[in-house]
């Protein structure tokens, strides 16, 4: 909660990128069981190139997606939500990257 609600969240993304890094350094030294949620590109979801998850970090990065777990009616309705929400701009960033010079 970086400003109680006022201001930009640049706080919260800086503590955020700090622990997935320091996640990321102690799985490729070898510590076994890491798990941190990251935005992927994944299978997870066929309809959704990209998707955030729980992945567990190892020597070579991503060693597993561990993918959503079960869901419930109201949790695969919210989901379905979500991924029209995410479709466009998977496609939009996708796009940039590709026609990028």
């Amino acid at each position: 909660a970086a400003k109680a609600g006022a201001g930009s969240a640049t706080l919260s993304m800086a503590k955020a990128g700090a622990q997935f890094a320091s996640s990321l350094v102690r799985a490729l030294k070898g510590e076994k069981g890491i798990v941190e949620c990251a935005y992927v590109e994944s299978d997870v979801l066929p309809e959704c190139q990209w998707f955030a998850t729980p992945v567990e970090l190892g020597p070579n990065g991503i060693e597993k997606n561990l993918g959503l777990g079960e869901l419930d009616s109201f949790e695969k309705t919210k989901l379905n939500e979500a991924v029209s929400e995410l479709k466009p701009s998977i496609t939009e960033g996708v796009e940039f990257v590709a026609n990028r010079k």
